[in-house]
């Protein structure tokens, strides 16, 4: 999936791999944020196998730069994997789900906390990708559909901070009930 994003923002321009690192981490809505070090050695790799090049450029006094565009091989191997990946269910493929399996195992009181924080920062960047314009959204299918995912997230967020709540006020009745 991460050569398939490296080879999809090379097609439409030549960058250098500090402008791929920024532009991914500006505009992740999902699990496929490359760090620094792993898009390099991405690069690498799709250099070694011939669908990259990249070129040294210097502007100025700045320190030279390795500038990368896409090949024909390149190309070829970017149709392949878009066709793969368009039938693949990766909905629910993404860091931080699984571990709410688990949330009926600690506090709901220090869960639904931790749930807040959570919330408040889905809220924010369910309000960055809103301020985006339609069409940007509509160049950009994975944006508009991260922006409906976390549109579905922030309100199951809700419910279950309600129904934690509601634990929680049942919880310490049941305590005062017993002390009475």
């Amino acid at each position: 999936m991460k050569k398939l994003l490296l080879l999809g923002l090379l097609r439409g321009q030549n960058l250098h791999g500090y402008g791929l690192v920024e532009y991914l981490k500006a505009h992740s809505t999902s699990g496929a944020a490359i760090g620094k070090s792993n898009a390099y050695r991405l690069l690498r790799a799709l250099e070694e196998e011939g669908s990259v090049l990249s070129s040294a450029e210097r502007e100025g006094n700045r320190p030279e730069r390795h500038v990368y565009r896409v090949t024909p091989a390149g190309e070829a191997q970017f149709q392949q994997l878009m066709l793969e990946s368009l039938s693949v269910d990766a909905t629910a493929d993404q860091p931080g789900i699984a571990v709410l399996n688990f949330l009926g195992e600690v506090d709901p009181l220090a869960a639904a906390r931790q749930l807040q924080k959570r919330l408040d920062a889905v809220a924010i960047r369910h309000e960055e990708l809103k301020q985006l314009p339609e069409d940007v959204l509509h160049l950009h299918p994975a944006m508009d559909l991260g922006l409906r995912q976390l549109e579905v997230e922030l309100e199951w967020l809700l419910n279950k901070l309600n129904e934690l709540q509601e634990q929680d006020i049942s919880k310490n009745a049941q305590v005062k009930g017993l002390k009475t």
